[in-house]
């Protein structure tokens, strides 16, 4: 039985006891490579080097272009031989729908030819009949069937709302052309919670048999653990019926080896069932992970900032998994008891020979951690290990202590200058396209000061945008659930009505929204400007929760500060779509 399915099959007493008889188990380890394009021989050596590694599931592109190269004519040998000789080897394969037939585009709307792949089919009826005609041809072979890959805006030139549609229409033809068929719903961010907390109250819930998420590949697995904790326990607690299961597609290509042994760890901590690794790496990094394949998830005893070390069962024996970001020296009895010294000797790093991680002096023995994840033996976890997946609460309380999380409100003030941001965070998202922002004095007050044109004064490219993101302490996830306010500080224009305005893009319950556009009254000094949101996510979609845009002024918003307070008003619909409701006027000045 699939870990997810265990974890939601049981109760919580009933999950307790197994994970202290024998943990749950490690994900099924996985790889994703277009194989049907390699010649035979090629295509043989990578299978092999992957089942030799300990892969046993590859995901296949089921290339539209390769199948059907003109309309109607339907060629399988290339992908018929990558199946073929996957199931030889023992592989399960799962085929992925996709991309879209460059000739199934519609020349109207001048798509250039290199992102055709990424577009839309002119009609579903040609994205219908090639998903029936796929299906049909490899019935009784693939069970598995993924909608596209990666929906990202990356490689998928469409809405998300048109991608459901596509998802919504493949998923009806499969099932009714092989009842035994699953679907696998790819999301098209890193790890976006609220984007499966969205498909958890739509129709499209039923459809899913596999959640399919992506990695980021950010080395701070706080922000991951703590997405992952709150799908475990809040989002997937909550999934009316029977829930989905949960597998790993693939991650962020500019992840190392070591965070990814570091994002399998985690996974088997939250049941994962199955973690695809990245084809240019997969041959690599699955004899890395292949030592951990065989480890079941026990408990967790840190959860970082610092230090991160989570329990496994290896058959009868228990040994713990640390890691730390930077290069450190630990006592292993600060973690737990040392239960067998000349076991702890043989403490490893994942890869390395036994005592690879043990320095060579001292008694007892010090370890060193690193990036790369250290396998450390003879430990005595019985009383130490928290014998759970981690909570929101967890993973918060592992992290250093912002003093946030009681506060009405949050805020970023500039003109206080190191003491700026309190819960209210700008200076870690520079690094953004378009969001290259600027602290710069005017006036005597600090300002953030965005760019929108480069010339004289303007070096550089242009910058429109300012990223905010709130302190999860604060609020994380809100779901619908809090109203919040958010006031805008900024000098007036200086160019006369109409010249200078701006709006805000913030994670929604139902994505990425618009506020009204406010213009900037034209009288100097500073203004303040306030819209009340019902319906915020605020979930760290792609790194940030909201943006103050300015494109569409024609001059530049020097900001003073930003604050978030959240509204006293409980709503009872918490999806409400109208959520966005401006005050209308400035508030005075001051």
């Amino acid at each position: 039985m699939g870990n997810a399915r265990a974890w939601g099959s049981l109760g919580w007493a009933a999950a307790a006891l197994l994970v202290a008889s024998r943990g749950w188990s490690a994900p099924v380890l996985g790889s994703y490579a277009d194989l049907a394009a390699l010649p035979g021989q090629a295509r043989a050596a990578a299978l092999e080097q992957l089942a030799a590694r300990g892969v046993s599931s590859v995901r296949l592109p089921l290339d539209w272009n390769r199948v059907e190269p003109k309309p109607k004519l339907l060629t399988w040998r290339a992908d018929d031989a990558a199946v073929n000789a996957a199931r030889a080897l023992g592989l399960e394969v799962v085929l992925v729908l996709g991309p879209c037939a460059t000739w199934a585009v519609n020349p109207a709307w001048q798509v250039p030819a290199k992102e055709r792949a990424c577009s839309l089919p002119r009609s579903p009826v040609l994205w219908e009949r090639y998903v029936r005609a796929a299906v049909q041809h490899f019935r009784g072979r693939v069970r598995y069937w993924q909608v596209r890959e990666h929906p990202d805006a990356r490689s998928f030139r469409g809405t998300r709302s048109e991608y459901l549609r596509l998802l919504a229409s493949a998923a009806r033809i499969v099932r009714a052309t092989d009842p035994k068929a699953v679907i696998v719903m790819p999301e098209s961010g890193a790890l976006d919670i609220a984007e499966v907390d969205r498909l958890r109250t739509s129709n499209l819930r039923s459809a899913a048999g596999v959640l399919g998420l992506y990695l980021p590949a950010s080395p701070d697995l706080s922000d991951t653990a703590l997405a992952w904790a709150v799908l475990e326990h809040e989002v997937l607690a909550e999934w009316p019926g029977t829930r989905p299961r949960v597998w790993v597609l693939g991650g962020d290509i500019r992840a190392s080896a070591d965070l990814w042994l570091e994002h399998y760890l985690l996974a088997s901590a939250f049941g994962v069932e199955r973690l695809y690794l990245p084809s240019q790496e997969a041959s690599d990094l699955s004899l890395a992970c292949r030592p951990l394949v065989r480890l079941g998830y026990v408990g967790f005893l840190r959860l970082g900032p610092e230090l991160w070390a989570l329990a496994f069962s290896d058959g009868p024996e228990t040994l713990v998994a640390a890691w730390s970001p930077a290069e450190i020296v630990i006592d292993p009895a600060e973690l737990a008891p040392v239960r067998d010294p000349a076991a702890l000797r043989q403490s490893s790093v994942v890869g390395g020979p036994p005592g690879s991680a043990v320095l060579p002096d001292g008694d007892p023995p010090k370890v060193r951690l690193g990036p790369r994840p250290v396998l450390l033996y003879g430990l005595d976890v019985s009383a130490t290990a928290q014998r759970r997946p981690p909570t929101r609460d967890d993973v918060l309380a592992a992290r250093p202590d912002s003093g946030v999380s009681g506060l009405p409100a949050v805020s970023a003030d500039y003109a206080r200058g190191d003491e700026a941001e309190c819960g209210l965070y700008n200076r870690k998202l520079r690094d953004r396209v378009g969001g290259r922002i600027a602290e710069e004095t005017r006036d005597g007050r600090g300002h953030l000061r965005t760019r929108l044109a480069t010339g004289p004064g303007t070096p550089g490219p242009e910058n429109p945008w300012i990223y905010f993101d709130v302190d999860d302490r604060w609020l994380y996830l809100a779901r619908g659930r809090t109203p919040v306010a958010i006031t805008v500080e900024c000098e007036g224009s200086n160019l006369g009505e109409k010249a200078l305005g701006f709006n805000i893009m913030y994670d929604s319950t139902t994505g990425y929204r618009f506020t009204p556009w406010q213009w900037v009254a034209p009288a100097p000094g500073l203004h303040r400007y306030q819209v009340e949101l019902r319906d915020v996510s605020f979930g760290d979609r792609d790194g940030y929760d909201f943006r103050i845009n300015v494109k569409g002024s024609r001059e530049d918003l020097w900001v003073t500060s930003v604050t978030v307070e959240k509204l006293p008003e409980v709503l009872a619909e918490p999806h409400d779509p109208s959520g966005v409701r401006p005050t209308g006027e400035p508030l005075p000045p001051g």
